[in-house]
């Protein structure tokens, strides 16, 4: 199914992105251009393509993500539903296959998905437009997200929509990318819209439930990790080591279960890469990312770092936000 339209915006790229559109215009393969002289960021881009598009639905796509030719059609069909307000694909990177893909799965069974997919994701464009779109941001797509949530609107994760997008290169650019997503949710959920109570006045179970996994299984974990270490080893003394070692063993066995989970699922081969990742996916999940996690948290809580991320230009932060940025 191809979209009833084609909306390509150049947000201040200093490649040959506004050239090469053009030509696609010319074409006749993209309906419009937009050009913006400096960046503005990725929301404003998203915005502003709203505002031209002229379907019942939007798809937003970044420039770095290709989906399947039936990923359109499989995320419209979700919407057939008129609870439904926004619904997002299924991500084709690795890591993300093992430790997102089939929770986010488990998680829209109950419909308690919390976050639609900045990478390539599906709006009704009515209340897309209603709502003023996105959030200057950074991280507008959960804040988007939880916006529709409490408007009663329901979150979609759709796992046989499938697109592929560019991970991070290497682990500096990964830390980045991890340390961003990590202050962003940490500030929106909980200086934005105050989720860190456990219960909410007239609040729906799925909104609980949604909540709840990012508290229990995330922040609390998160931030109690140097003081469960120093208890381990307080405890076990010369034997703290065995004991982790024990830890990552069991770690190992539910990686190797959760690739098997992904590929029952998914239906996608694993491969050498996928099995030798699932070897040191614990290292990495329990490790690399807890640690880089909670140094994220602490900075947000102490600094508020978010309110200087360069992933929206500072002119347009001030322009928006006044003295708050």
């Amino acid at each position: 199914m191809r979209p009833v339209e084609i909306i390509v915006v150049d947000d201040g790229s200093t490649d040959e992105t506004r050239a090469v559109a053009e030509r696609a215009r010319a074409l006749g393969l993209v309906d419009i251009v937009i050009c913006h002289g400096t960046r503005c960021g990725r929301s404003a881009a998203i915005n502003a393509a709203a505002r031209f598009a002229s379907g019942d639905l939007l798809l937003t796509v970044d420039a770095d993500t290709v989906f399947e030719p039936t990923a359109v059609a499989r995320l419209a069909g979700v919407f057939r539903d008129p609870r439904v307000g926004g619904a997002s694909c299924n991500i084709a990177i690795s890591k993300y296959l093992m430790s997102i893909s089939a929770g986010r799965s488990i998680l829209d069974v109950a419909g308690a998905i919390a976050c639609l997919s900045g990478a390539c994701s599906m709006y009704r464009r009515d209340v897309f437009l209603r709502q003023g779109g996105l959030d200057v941001g950074p991280g507008e797509d959960l804040e988007y997200s939880l916006r529709l949530r409490r408007l009663g609107y329901l979150i979609r994760f759709v796992p046989d929509a499938w697109a592929e997008t560019d991970g991070p290169t290497n682990a500096i650019s990964l830390l980045r990318q991890r340390a961003r997503w990590d202050r962003d949710a940490l500030r929106i959920r909980f200086m934005m819209y105050g989720e860190l109570s456990f219960f909410h006045r007239l609040e729906r179970l799925p909104d609980t439930l949604q909540r709840l996994d990012f508290i229990v299984f995330d922040l609390v974990p998160t931030l109690t990790l140097p003081f469960y270490l120093a208890y381990v080893v307080l405890l076990f003394g010369p034997n703290a080591a065995l004991f982790l070692g024990a830890i990552y063993v069991l770690l190992l066995w539910i990686s190797i279960f959760n690739m098997a989970l992904a590929f029952v699922m998914f239906n996608r081969s694993i491969g050498f890469f996928g099995l030798g990742s699932s070897l040191i996916f614990p290292l990495y999940q329990g490790v690399f990312l807890k640690c880089a996690r909670f140094f994220s948290y602490s900075s947000e809580i102490m600094f508020a770092a978010s309110r200087r991320d360069d992933f929206v230009p500072p002119r347009v932060r001030h322009a928006l936000l006044g003295n708050r940025a």
